[in-house]
């Protein structure tokens, strides 16, 4: 069987099985046992709530991955891409890296605008609809020219220095890439509070006040210092809750919504930050980076194997692996690996925030303002409170509230 039809058949796969996941992530978990626990700590309303929110849109988001699979597919497995570069060659005087920049855009507005409408109808109509959204019509333009900017600005600055190692250096590439990965995602973590994030949001340094102090107290106890701690305006847009520290060294900074500081005790907030501070102590950020490099060089073996073998069967309509009409085959093979790996990752995540929840008990000891705060976290989101368990083995990037909350109450017990 050729790779070709192996492709076909894997992509198919992909397909079905993301189905099948979507369809166990819709019909949630019916456990009486998981409902006698969840009436301990939430109402009826709160489960339906959560229900409710989380199977918005199912539909939409069903319509969103036929039309995304659709159009990956289309590029891949007809002359429509090859056709692309070839045309904006000619545009070029046949000059590689300006040919690479007009590919690389023209894929990332392609696809900005075909996702748009998934957007606004996810992100605007249903957030309204369940009354997170505080934006307007503009509000949410604004937003999206934004997102549509630093976009383009990361894929095409990032897609030409893929290219251009490919290119340069075409036996070390897939040791290159990977090493490469590890840098720009540093970079990345760097730059978010100084760059990226006074793009999206309007923020000021908190007050004075007993708050203040007691994350400064937190910090000092954790080792974490600093005096950078900012308050976003998020119910500016939505009525969201979130924390999070940001940057390295004499850069990190805490940013909290808002929301979360009007809806919390300060005991609660400073839960919260514990848990936030709990990833930095240890050291979830650079593991996932280092995790993800060595993904990604496993994945630069197998892409070369596949693509040269692919190339000389001659199926394909396949330059070469640097050239910009081989990009979305390349997208295809991480898309497949991806749904191979995705379940890998996501546990390794939800045992990093179990790790940062029981560090938060350690740094808090206030067993009772973890918990109020999951409860309210959950309510707040409306988080589905009775996850299926092979949707949380799928998805879930964080254990579900329940298990969080358990873990909490039996913390210290003797």
């Amino acid at each position: 069987m050729n790779i070709k039809k192996i492709l076909i058949i894997l992509l198919c796969l992909k397909i079905i099985l993301t189905f099948i996941f979507k369809y166990f992530s819709y019909q949630g978990n019916e456990s009486m046992e998981l409902r006698e626990d969840l009436l301990f700590y939430f109402t009826e309303e709160d489960i339906k709530n959560g229900t409710e929110y989380s199977r918005r849109g199912f539909l939409g988001s069903i319509a969103s991955l036929i039309i995304q699979f659709a159009f990956i597919g289309v590029l891949v497995f007809s002359p429509i891409s090859s056709k692309i570069e070839d045309y904006f060659q000619t545009k070029t005087s046949g000059k590689f890296y300006p040919t690479a920049l007009l590919f690389l855009t023209t894929f990332y507005v392609t696809e900005f605008f075909i996702s748009l409408p998934f957007t606004y109808y996810f992100g605007y109509i249903l957030e309204h609809k369940f009354g997170f959204s505080n934006m307007t019509n503009s509000d949410w333009i604004i937003l999206q020219l934004k997102s549509f900017i630093v976009g383009i600005a990361l894929v095409t600055l990032v897609g030409l220095l893929a290219i251009f190692v490919l290119k340069k250096f075409q036996k070390l590439w897939k040791i290159i890439l990977p090493i490469g990965f590890i840098f720009i995602g540093l970079l990345f973590s760097i730059l978010m509070p100084i760059i990226i994030t006074p793009i999206f949001y309007e923020y000021s340094e908190i007050q004075e006040g007993s708050l203040k102090n007691k994350i400064l107290e937190l910090t000092k106890k954790a080792k974490i210092p600093t005096s950078k701690i900012y308050v976003i305006n998020e119910s500016k847009y939505s009525g969201h809750t979130n924390a999070y520290f940001v940057g390295w060294g004499e850069n990190r900074k805490i940013f909290l919504y808002d929301t979360l500081i009007n809806k919390n005790t300060e005991e609660e907030v400073i839960s919260i930050l514990g848990h936030e501070i709990g990833h930095w102590i240890h050291n979830h950020q650079v593991k996932g980076i280092l995790f993800e490099s060595v993904s990604l060089l496993i994945l630069c073996f197998i892409i070369s194997i596949i693509f040269n073998k692919a190339k000389e069967e001659g199926n394909l309509l396949l330059k070469e692996i640097y050239s910009p009409s081989s990009l979305p085959f390349i997208f295809l093979l991480i898309s497949i690996f991806n749904m191979l790996t995705t379940p890998l990752e996501n546990y390794i995540s939800r045992s990093d925030e179990t790790e940062a929840d029981r560090e938060s008990l350690i740094l808090t000891n206030d067993k009772k303002s973890f918990i109020s705060s999951e409860i309210k976290i959950a309510r707040h989101n409306k988080s589905m409170l009775n996850p299926h368990p092979i949707a949380v083995k799928m998805y879930y990037t964080h254990p579900p509230t329940i298990e969080r909350i358990k873990m909490a109450e039996d913390y210290n017990k003797k």
